[in-house]
């Protein structure tokens, strides 16, 4: 079933779109004061400038600010896309309590997520509602209901059958941004404290933003026609009672398999200073590039540098990709989808000192509803990600030609892979991926 999304809520008078045009020293690092700081730098700073990432303080689902939505007592399919620029959010449902406001005690009915941007998961995930929690020790996260990064898909159902008409439930997120350690000048909640002289925003009131957490409404109406055949139930079935040695069994598929692979890459996602002494995020190889304006061992390479990733067509590969920043990162690869295989925590210090890799704790698997094909992978600070793809290069009725970017330093055609949190991407976490033919 479906209905349509309407604005509905007092909350907010004004819609204006805004965007940081300057770089703030009190509130990102700068690399003159670095420690140790970064050497050859470029003053002023330009106006206007980029920025390492922003985040807004209203959310929209499909164009609307705290819209809502009619739902019966039946059976829904969201197709839910993550189009913030750099947002995590950790999707829960929980019941109304005060008008507009989630009861985090009062959990809605579950979700079941049945497929990823890259198609159908091979069964069914239970997602049940609860808050988002983390490694003291690590500060990734360890639990959370749908965690979606930029970029990230998923495709659910939630069954309204069970909640009477007259209800209204909340769609509520609790992830922090940055993502995972957080600031509270950029979580807008209600009731949080009044941050507008250090640069946050006034405490906001029930009902009303900025407020980031609190994104969708569901009214709950009268069942019109006959209620949802049983049949429609199976799908949360399946999912509730499925077994962690099933999630390990469907994981990769027979034609992908490791022992396939070509080549096994080790791939590092990285943090410098730019040459105004602003934070830039660049992927890199496990090939140390030298010393970076900090004088620091760096594997950092730029968008325009020769492409080092250069797989034949119909090849298989795995990637460890080596976190060795402080935020995670939703890498998206273009032309393949991949399956995650693993993330493994490591010692990143030995590596940068070092360049040795030194596993710290076990590989886990992938999460239940990752456990299909993705075309966007989130990697954790202080983990090794490790994914398998293989090359294959579309069929299409036309002649396509080699690419002409004589800087690639590879003859074949030219995709990317990159970080999709929109500032990262652009400054200048991106890198060619070259498919030989």
């Amino acid at each position: 079933s479906s209905a349509a999304i309407r604005s509905g809520y007092k909350w907010g008078t004004v819609g204006n779109l805004w965007y940081p045009y300057l770089y703030e020293p009190d509130r990102w690092e700068l690399g003159s004061q670095a420690d140790p700081p970064a050497q050859g730098i470029i003053t002023p700073l330009p106006v206007p400038s980029c920025v390492p990432e922003f985040f807004s303080d209203t959310a929209v689902v499909n164009g609307a600010a705290w819209p809502y939505l009619e739902v019966e007592p039946r059976h829904y399919r969201f197709r839910i896309l993550n189009g913030s620029q750099a947002r995590f959010y950790n999707l829960q449902v929980y019941y109304e309590g005060d008008p507009g406001e989630a009861n985090r005690l009062k959990p809605g009915p579950r979700m079941i997520q049945i497929g990823t941007e890259g198609g159908f998961l091979p069964q069914p995930v239970a997602i049940d509602n609860q808050p988002i929690a983390f490694d003291p020790e690590t500060g990734n996260a360890t639990s959370y209901s749908l965690l979606l990064a930029p970029a990230e898909r998923a495709d659910i159902i939630i069954d309204f059958s069970n909640v009477a008409p007259g209800s209204r439930l909340i769609l509520y997120n609790d992830a922090p941004a940055p993502f995972p350690g957080g600031d509270p000048l950029v979580d807008y909640d209600t009731g949080a404290p009044d941050l507008s002289n250090v640069g946050g925003a006034p405490s906001p009131a029930p009902g009303y933003g900025p407020n980031t957490r609190t994104l969708l409404q569901f009214r709950v109406t009268a069942l019109s026609g006959a209620p949802d055949p049983a049949s429609l139930g199976i799908l949360e079935s399946l999912a509730v009672n499925r077994t962690p040695s099933a999630v390990l069994s469907v994981n990769v598929p027979k034609d992908l398999d490791p022992k396939k692979a070509v080549m096994v890459r080790d791939l590092t996602l990285n943090e410098d200073f730019d040459d105004y002494g602003r934070l830039i995020q660049r992927l890199g190889t496990g090939v140390s590039t030298g010393l970076n304006n900090q004088g620091l061992r760096t594997w950092a390479r730029g968008y325009m540098d020769p492409s080092t990733e250069n797989p034949k067509a119909g090849t298989v590969e795995i990637w460890r990709i080596l976190n060795l920043t402080g935020d995670t990162h939703p890498i998206h690869f273009h032309l393949v989808n991949a399956r995650l295989l693993s993330r493994q925590p490591f010692d990143a210090d030995r590596f940068i000192q070092k360049n040795q890799i030194k596993f710290t704790g076990p590989a886990r698997p992938a999460d239940a509803n990752e456990a299909g094909w993705k075309e966007t992978i989130r990697m954790n600070p202080g983990e090794v990600t490790t994914v398998i793809m293989k090359f294959d290069l579309p069929t299409v009725p036309f002649q396509v030609p080699l690419s002409q970017n004589s800087a690639l330093g590879v003859a074949g055609y030219e995709y990317v892979w990159h970080c999709h949190i929109l500032e990262h991407e652009e400054h200048d976490m991106m890198r060619p991926l070259v498919v030989r033919p």
